[in-house]
């Protein structure tokens, strides 16, 4: 009894230090997911996807004990940056780095949908 008691408190400590489940963060990465399965290459597809993207930054930044979540929605705002930015990117490019990001969103989603309620 005396060892089950330390790893029944490491187990709770880890518990609580877990980010929730967050629905809006949620549809956010979902609409992202969405936009890329959809969108062209035109500017204004690409800023959408931007404007998106920063707002799920934004919006999970001070989500208590969210630092995985932060991190791969920064990853996700990186690859929508990149492709924004380039000059006139080939259809293949702009096909292939939409696939990327759509990938990448389902992840986001996979690690958001795990979270405890």
């Amino acid at each position: 009894m005396k060892r089950l008691l330390p790893i029944l408190l490491l187990s709770g400590c880890s518990i609580i230090n877990m980010a929730v489940y967050d629905p809006n963060e949620y549809a956010i990465v979902t609409q992202i997911r969405t936009q890329a399965q959809f969108s062209d290459c035109s500017k204004a597809n690409l800023y959408a996807l931007k404007v998106n993207a920063v707002q799920l930054q934004n919006y999970s930044q001070y989500l208590p004990n969210n630092a995985p979540t932060i991190k791969l929605n920064s990853d996700l705002y990186k690859l929508i940056h990149e492709l924004y930015e380039s000059q006139n990117p080939s259809k293949a490019y702009c096909t292939a780095k939409l696939e990327l990001i759509g990938d990448s969103a389902q992840t986001i989603q996979k690690v958001i949908g795990s979270k405890p309620r």
